[in-house]
């Protein structure tokens, strides 16, 4: 009898270890969403800086990846138990993840700037965590849960808090924000369920996302002519801080939480992006914040503290 007893409390202790290890392990999932939207949300302003000094729609998204790569390659190169290794699938993989991701994405929502306000192009590219649902349930077979339907709700309101009517606005810039809110979809939810991350290290992936979707837009922005053009020095320093913190920094913290979150839980999280475009709007592009702003963040603030802490209801159904 004493030793089925000590088989089951050691049984009892592995139990709780794990628990609190998956605990700690969703816990940093979700703080790097959170992080990764607000270094997102610093785009519309620092393309705002670059636009104003020579670069071009298609030379920032070029760029934008293209600094990033040297970077993941030194990492990879010091961390000696990744290596640089690929396989054929992988590439498919990437490719997919790069034309998605970064190629349509980054040109349909940097585009839509030229078109409408800011603010407003961000808020529509941000109704990507509604479509990630919808081509989950269409295609997966994947119903949400009680938790993601509230947190959905919450964030669909926020939209309709921050789309400013008296802002400037046009069909063009509207379906251009709305085609890149559908492609990002596209990639955030291929990124869980392609398994990529499990196949190769973390580093070694993002490293082979960034060189691939460099080489993706390199036609694309030497076709626009665009990488000709006269750069100022003040537009390069923007644009090499752009690439490493919204680019770099801001893409391997969302990979890492839809790994660990799930892509349905991080899309509503990262809906905290736009806090941080009105935020700073205010601050450096003497922008003002109405009620309808301040209430949008408060249920964008919402969402995100209900979903964090009540963590995500896993999906039913066939594909769950």
């Amino acid at each position: 009898m004493s030793y089925n007893r000590l088989q089951d409390e050691e049984l009892i202790i592995t139990e709780r270890l794990q628990a609190e290890d998956m605990r700690m392990r969703q816990t940093k999932g979700y703080l790097a969403t959170i992080l990764s939207a607000v270094a997102y949300g610093s785009a519309p302003l620092m393309i705002t800086l670059i636009y104003r000094n020579g670069f071009g729609v298609n030379s920032v998204a070029f760029y934008r990846v293209l600094f990033s790569a040297p970077v993941l390659a030194l990492i990879v190169w010091f961390r000696r138990w990744e290596s640089f290794r690929i396989r054929g699938k992988q590439i498919l993989k990437i490719i997919a993840l790069g034309v998605t991701g970064t190629v349509l994405t980054s040109m349909l929502l940097f585009q839509s700037y030229n078109h409408i306000d800011t603010g407003t192009a961000t808020t529509i590219h941000f109704s990507y965590p509604v479509v990630v649902i919808l081509l989950d349930m269409l295609i997966c077979r994947r119903k949400p849960g009680k938790k993601i339907w509230i947190a959905l709700g919450l964030c669909f309101a926020r939209i309709l808090m921050f789309i400013d009517p008296g802002g400037s606005f046009t069909c063009k810039g509207f379906l251009l924000a709305l085609g890149s809110s559908f492609s990002f979809a596209t990639y955030v939810l291929y990124l869980e369920r392609s398994r990529i991350m499990e196949e190769m290290p973390f580093c070694s992936f993002t490293f082979w996302f960034f060189l691939i979707s460099s080489v993706l837009m390199f036609p694309i922005a030497l076709g626009s002519g665009e990488l000709h053009g006269a750069i100022q020095p003040a537009g390069w320093a923007f644009m090499i801080g752009f690439a490493l913190f919204d680019g770099l920094l801001a893409t391997v913290l969302q990979e890492y939480g839809v790994n660990i979150v799930g892509s349905r839980a991080a899309s509503i999280i990262s809906a905290m992006e736009p806090v941080t475009s009105a935020a700073l709007g205010v601050l450096f592009l003497n922008e003002t914040m109405g009620i309808r702003n301040v209430i949008g963040i408060v249920l964008i603030i919402a969402a995100t503290v209900y979903l964090v802490l009540r963590g995500q209801e896993r999906p039913t159904g066939e594909g769950g």
